[in-house]
């Protein structure tokens, strides 16, 4: 059962905004007052939604102004604020979003109001910038904590991404402290975006700023070892003997959908076999920044690299492990050479489902006990029986 009382659409934004959730949502009928997330959206559906608005009425919005904008009445009226009224049948909607839109680059609110009266938790997108499979973790940290995400320059419009680590932490710095000027900060950043909350502390300490926690969510770091030769030979030799005929079949197949995915990229043609809302350009930037950027380390400062189990799949030279990716596997991420004091926890699901449900609820019950020992200045006791190697 739907929370609010159903609501029918009242002019012909909203009419075409409820046509667009019902496609996308898998829904037969939809009120303007339904909550895009109740419905089952994500991230994913999100991307094609926005993309939908922008080819209907030539507007672009971040698909995080979903948080301030859960509904079809909310983002009707954002849209009409911005084309104009399309018809004059509409009673105003129970609740309008700012008119404005979002207030800032970065910085998303991801609970409604403005949270309670605890030190705010700032967390990073991902590489791609987009903050909306962060919701889950945000609500269950709890809705007295102030939770914001903090999204990549670019993801909509004409707005160019940052092409350094440096500049993308600055840059949301500057917003976090029109939220909290003064620290100590609580930080954090999933996966790539790890980097940029990591340089986000070090600009913080250098200015003398106390960071209580920063939080690593199976970030990697900017260039991990590429694999030899001969263990490259002993992995292929391998899948050969595992697979057999039905493996070279696989790999050819692999092998053609990724040149197709390279040519497309190098003509500058949209790659269809992956949803994008200014993702190419975002990517770009990003392995840019990551291929320039110098990482230094934190002698001291209380460090948590919460990641998931490891994918030993290929045993190779020197006892070494590789992933199912074709990655060396290391069970710090090889974080503790830059944070002596790292601490390492394990949390069920693989790098994307770490953050979803149900995974994300064993994540969220370690990171608020992770914050409440970092408020409290005690140790944050992760289980490393989980973490052991």
């Amino acid at each position: 059962d739907l929370e609010n009382e159903f609501v029918a659409p009242r002019n012909s934004v909203e009419r075409t905004l409820a046509g667009f959730w019902a496609e996308l949502l898998g829904v037969a009928e939809v009120g303007v007052e339904d909550d895009f997330f109740t419905l089952g959206g994500h991230s994913l559906i999100a991307v094609r939604l926005f993309a939908m608005i922008r080819r209907q009425w030539k507007v672009d919005f971040p698909i995080s102004i979903l948080f301030e904008a859960p509904t079809i009445a909310r983002c009707a009226a954002l849209i009409i604020d911005r084309i104009g009224p399309q018809d004059d049948s509409a009673p105003a909607p129970t609740e309008l979003a700012d008119p404005a839109g979002p207030k800032f680059t970065h910085l998303v609110a991801m609970h409604r109001g403005d949270g309670g009266p605890k030190t705010p938790f700032f967390l990073v997108a991902g590489m791609f910038g987009n903050v909306l499979n962060l919701r889950h973790l945000a609500s269950l940290i709890g809705t007295d904590r102030p939770f914001y995400g903090l999204q990549a320059k670019g993801l909509f419009g004409d707005d160019q991404p940052h092409i350094t680590i440096e500049e993308a932490a600055a840059s949301c710095l500057a917003e976090i402290r029109q939220v909290q000027p003064k620290g100590p900060y609580l930080l954090g950043g999933f996966s790539g975006g790890g980097l940029t909350a990591w340089e986000m502390g070090r600009m913080l300490r250098a200015e003398g700023e106390e960071v209580s926690l920063m939080v690593l969510l199976d970030t990697p770091l900017p260039v991990r070892p590429f694999l030899t030769k001969p263990d490259k030979a002993m992995i292929k030799l391998a899948q050969i003997r595992a697979g057999g005929p039905q493996f070279l079949a696989d790999w050819a197949r692999r092998r053609w959908e990724w040149e197709r995915s390279r040519r497309a990229k190098a003509a500058n043609e949209p790659d269809t076999t992956v949803p994008s809302y200014n993702n190419a350009a975002i990517e770009t930037a990003f392995r840019h920044a990551i291929g320039v950027y110098d990482l230094k380390g934190w002698e001291d400062g209380r460090v948590v690299l919460y990641r998931p189990p490891l994918d030993r799949r290929f045993k190779v030279i020197g006892g070494k492990w590789v992933s199912a990716a074709g990655e060396y596997v290391f069970h710090d991420n090889l974080w503790t050479p830059f944070a002596p004091q790292l601490d390492v926890v394990e949390v069920p699901g693989d790098h994307d489902s770490m953050v979803l449900e149900p995974n994300v609820r064993v994540l969220a019950a370690r990171m608020k006990a992770a914050i409440q020992a970092a408020e409290a200045g005690g140790a944050s006791q992760p289980d490393h029986r989980l973490a052991a190697e």
